[in-house]
């Protein structure tokens, strides 16, 4: 048996406002999972803000938050979470440092209201969207997170911001103006670790498929890393296999590639 882990955005999903999930795709990990194999999504998203249209794509799990939630089978194999007091300490350090914030929990996405983003409105509509829960004061008593990450600006204390958040989240430069912080001794190749070791599987019949820099600890910790055509150009250097985009086949191509359908 084998198992596979797919990030979403520019790996499963095109990486623009359409957001396609190909149907080629689709049918690829529905195939897959037929022949015995397993498929679990490994992402930088809280287990909520997976959309519906990607969990009806059929998965045997999830890997969320970056290796912070597990969940197999509508099941919860673990959470790590924050004390909420540490989780209003750092969201008051990014009002001190300027850091434009979205902190994730597993059931609801959080904001700073005092958040100063021209974006801010576009992205409180997208996160409160579906009926999901939205908080907007970290004073509020249900204002808690597992991982979050930022937008910054020529006005932000970076460098200040990386020192501080040092003790307790690890710091993954997306490129741009945006970052996302893991919490310590957590990560997308950790959420791997578990399930391999939970399953009793062998890391040689992991199959790892992405496209970004917060891919990389994944894509380095097994040996068949596959990345997409459209990557960045440290998750190419890292992937032992390169792929066309999802919207030319690059999942199907890939899993036929290891002879997996």
């Amino acid at each position: 048996m084998n198992i596979l882990f797919f990030d979403i955005d520019g790996t499963l999903i095109t990486n623009d406002e359409a957001r396609i999930f190909p149907e080629d795709a689709k049918k690829a990990i529905a195939d897959c999972r037929a022949a015995g194999n397993l498929a679990f999504i490994n992402t930088g998203r809280v287990y909520c803000n997976i959309d519906p249209f990607i969990r009806e794509a059929g998965f045997d799990g999830y890997v969320c938050g970056c290796g912070s939630h597990i969940i197999y089978n509508g099941r919860e194999l673990y959470h790590k979470g924050l004390d909420r007091e540490i989780c209003r300490e750092i969201a008051y350090k990014c009002r001190e440092f300027k850091m434009n914030a979205l902190f994730e929990y597993k059931d609801y996405t959080c904001f700073d209201k005092e958040m100063d983003s021209p974006d801010r409105d576009i992205l409180v509509r997208y996160f409160s969207s579906g009926g999901k829960k939205l908080v907007d004061d970290i004073e509020d008593p249900d204002f808690i997170f597992d991982k979050f990450s930022s937008w910054y600006t020529s006005e932000s204390s970076l460098e200040d911001f990386k020192k501080y958040i040092s003790r307790y989240f690890s710091y993954i430069d997306r490129e741009g103006d945006f970052c996302e912080l893991e919490p310590i001794g957590h990560s997308k190749a950790t959420g791997i670790k578990f399930l391999l070791d939970y399953f009793g599987i062998q890391s040689d019949n992991a199959f790892v498929f992405g496209d970004g820099n917060n891919d990389l600890e994944m894509m380095k910790y097994v040996k068949h890393s596959i990345c997409m055509k459209n990557g960045s150009e440290a998750a190419r250097q890292a992937a032992e296999y390169i792929t066309d985009d999802v919207l030319s086949g690059g999942i199907k191509k890939a899993m036929m590639n290891y002879g997996l359908l």
